[in-house]
């Protein structure tokens, strides 16, 4: 179990920044029993998506309060 400690106990899914030359930004998602999942890579949205709703169903990825993008909301490495 990841003890690391969580930014904000309300936003339970953090996307990391874009890292040049990276294919992919990593995301880590509070589950509702408190864990935290080991850091995941996203190469898009669909797997974004698949990923929150697979560890943490009812999220909305379209509501700030519940994702923290560490920068550029939205985009993806081309």
């Amino acid at each position: 179990m990841d003890t690391t400690p969580w930014p904000n106990q309300d936003c339970p899914v953090l996307v990391a920044a874009l890292t040049p030359g990276e294919g992919e930004r990593i995301v880590r998602v509070m589950r509702e029993d408190g864990t935290v999942t080991p850091p995941e890579p996203c190469r898009d949205a669909h797997e974004l998506k698949r990923l929150v709703h697979h560890e943490r169903p009812g999220a909305d990825l379209h509501d700030p309060a519940q994702v923290f993008w560490a920068d550029h909301p939205g985009e993806w490495p081309r």
